[in-house]
């Protein structure tokens, strides 16, 4: 990175275009603007936008790739691109159970659903195959759309409350391991996909 055009001024680092003493305006059209977002309030504006950017990523790892590419495993330790993908969209639904329904795990219903992605065992190597690129990103969308309109019905008081006797995690944490989540596999995606068979 360039410092040209960089200067600092006593502890504090001033950037080309910095502008101070005006209000934050969010640009939603701009995936690399993180930050508040029109429709939620600002701390949970802020983590969407974030969710939103580490989900682009994991969009952009995976283009273009074919039903064989999305099932290739590595070796018997491994996973495949497509039931990563599947695991990410699993993490987000049993957190939005933790958080929205104050449950302690998946529902019923989400854990017949998500429960074989959200532990990528055997089970997921076996039954997680056979489907193309558009399917997993339908089911990250699905999911993410449930995030959103959630949290619109809630406030930065509730992300910075709920912590929880096991973990003594509060909301924002719980989310950012979501979105820290989404990274992880991210990384593993791409990883996998430098070693597709040519």
């Amino acid at each position: 990175m360039s410092l040209i055009g960089v200067s600092a001024v006593g502890s504090g680092l001033i950037l080309p275009g910095t502008s101070f003493g005006q209000p934050y305006k969010s640009d939603e059209t701009n995936i690399n603007h993180i930050g508040p977002a029109e429709g939620y309030t600002p701390l949970i504006g802020t983590l969407i936008s974030m969710l939103e950017w580490i989900s682009a990523s994991v969009v952009r790892a995976t283009k273009d790739l074919a039903t064989e590419q999305l099932d290739y495993l590595h070796d018997k330790d491994s996973n495949t691109i497509g039931s990563l993908m599947m695991h990410v969209a699993a993490t987000e639904v049993v957190y939005q159970d933790l958080t929205f329904n104050n449950l302690s795990d998946f529902s019923k219903e989400n854990k017949e659903k998500w429960g074989v992605a959200m532990t990528l065992e055997s089970e997921a190597r076996e039954k997680i195959k056979g489907n193309k690129l558009e399917y997993y990103l339908d089911a990250m969308r699905q999911v993410r759309t449930k995030t959103k309109e959630e949290m619109k019905k809630r406030d930065d008081n509730w992300l910075l409350s709920g912590e929880t006797k096991e973990w003594n995690w509060n909301n924002y944490c719980k989310w950012f391991h979501v979105t820290e989540h989404f990274a992880n596999h991210r990384g593993q995606m791409t990883w996998y996909r430098k070693r597709l068979p040519k």
